[in-house]
Order: structure tokens, then sequence, then C-alpha cells
């Protein structure tokens, strides 16, 4: 009974304190945000959250699967029973049936990882923001090339924002986002700059994905600089999505963008009006989903 008083008397106490300081007190937290879809057609999909964690969501936004993952921000599945993630400082390939860790690798250095992504070679290629490269790491977890640029990089050293996606080319090059400076520089093997992509659209902190698409086009999504860009193989802007195309649309953080088969592009937020939505090219959004699990979502791929 007398712990009971005592405590009472604390709570008291500190509500006192929070008056007395001109301050409200915390209010509990309550339910997550109802998940609200937009859209005839409805996708189940793979996603990764920069809270914590990658999951498998049905049609109506039930997450029927998911596994953690730090800093979640690049996903593939593979093969139909197999997902490939990145962490805060590395990258896993999971089993979808019993979440086991089928291939790992885990950075010693001092860095993060932002983004991977599966080769034709079975390598895997993985940005290391911080360090100024990209690697591709073998089966056995270990590193098999290194595309070094610490020299062309103006936040090298910069463990969170120096970098963020790459790519490996069909041609063997490595497109690379710079996402401090808001430039993509492509380079050859040996590390050599062989094209520095720079426009109005690119502003600091506006470099996060990259996709070369079936025309050759570079398409990128924005980041802080609240938009999506098509670049031709001269440079030019061909085709943009920015705030202004949308009434009420709000593109806090471009994390990826990608086209998708249909002409579409399907753009993920890891802050804005959604979690992620559907748009067409004469920029009509026709799908979108938010709240529920789906804050700070990172990349998403359509399942159906």
């Amino acid at each position: 009974m007398k712990k009971c008083i005592t405590l009472g008397i604390v709570a008291a106490c500190s509500c006192s304190v929070f008056v007395s300081a001109g301050i409200a007190a915390p209010k509990k937290k309550g339910p997550p945000p109802k998940v609200e879809i937009t859209g005839e057609v409805r996708h189940s999909f793979l996603g990764s959250s920069y809270r914590g964690k990658v999951f498998i969501s049905d049609k109506d936004g039930k997450i029927e699967w998911e596994i953690k993952a730090p800093n979640a921000q690049d996903v593939f599945m593979l093969d139909g029973d197999r997902v490939m993630f990145n962490t805060r400082n590395g990258a896993q390939i999971v089993s979808v049936k019993d979440k086991e860790v089928l291939w790992e690798y885990k950075s010693t250095e001092k860095c993060e990882i932002h983004s991977c992504q599966p080769l034709a070679n079975g390598n895997v290629l993985i940005t290391v923001c911080g360090q100024s490269k990209v690697i591709e790491v073998d089966k056995d977890g270990n590193v098999a090339k290194e595309i070094k640029f610490a020299e062309v990089s103006k936040a090298a050293g910069n463990g969170h924002m120096e970098l963020r996606d790459s790519l490996k080319t069909e041609n063997g090059t490595y497109l690379v986002a710079f996402l401090a400076e808001g430039v993509v520089r492509e380079f050859d093997a040996d590390s050599k700059v062989l094209r520095t992509i720079k426009t109005d659209y690119l502003k600091s902190k506006g470099v996060s994905s990259l996709q070369v698409l079936k025309n050759g086009n570079l398409l990128i999504g924005g980041g802080y600089g609240k938009n999506v860009v098509e670049i031709d193989k001269d440079d030019k802007v061909v085709w943009s999505l920015t705030e202004d195309d949308a009434a009420g649309l709000d593109l806090g953080y471009v994390a990826t963008a990608k086209r998708l088969d249909n002409g579409n592009t399907l753009v993920s937020l890891y802050h804005g009006t959604y979690a992620f939505f559907e748009i067409t090219k004469d920029k009509r959004i026709i799908w979108s989903i938010k709240g529920g699990p789906f804050h700070a979502t990172t990349a998403i791929e359509y399942l159906d």
C-alpha cells in the first residue's frame, strides 16, 4: 500500500514540474495510423523500411512476413524464395521460408551501407558510404573488386551523407550516386571517371536512387531534391516529377524511383504524402499506399 501511495506522489510531482516549466506532459502513443490505399489496382509487394525491417505485404496492406534489417534501403526478391537487402553495415540474403541467413557481408570499417545489387556473375555490389568506394562481394563473402574514388568525392569520410545507390552497368562500368553533392559519376573498372551528371534538378542531398532504363536513359530518385528525373545519354532531362506536378504532393525525401514495364514510375518516399505511389508518364497517380506500418519506406518491389 505504501508503494502505491509513494508512486502516486511521484507522479503528481512530475506533473507539477511539467506545468511549472510550461511544458505539456508527453502524450500516450495511440494506435498506428490506418492503412490508406488509393486506386483500383492493388499489389502485393516486398518492401524495406529505414525504421529497421524488410517485409512482404498482401494487396490490402497487411504484413505477411517481416525480418529485422537495420536502416534497410534496398530490397530484391531472388527466385521467389530468397530476399536480398542491405543493413546498416552490410547486406544479407535470407530464405523467405524460415528466415535463415544464406549469405552475409559485414563491413569492419567505419561506414554505412546504403545499397546492394545482385550481379549477373553471382557477386553483390555494395556501396560503402564514408569510405568512398563500391565493392563487389563474392558468394563466400569476400571482396572480389573495389572501385575507389576518394580523390573526386567532395564528401569523403562522411559516413552518412556521402553516397547512396550504385549500379554496375551491362558495359561493366559503375554508376554511383553522390548524395551530398547532388551528382552521379560513372567509373570504369579501374576507378577512372568516365562521366559526371549534374543538372539543375540534381541538388545538394539530391541523388538517392539510380536505374538504367531499357532505352539507355538514367532514372534518378532525387532524395531531398524532392524530384524524380530521367536523363538521356547527353545528360538532358527528358522527363521529371516535382511537387508542382500533382496537387497536394509532398516529396519530402524520394528514396527510390523505379520505371515499371508498363511505363509508369514507382516512387517510394522516406517521408512525404505517401509511403509509395505509382504514377503515369502524364503524371496521374493511379495507386498509392500510406499509414500503418509503411512509414519511412525506402524501396518496394511488386510481387504480382
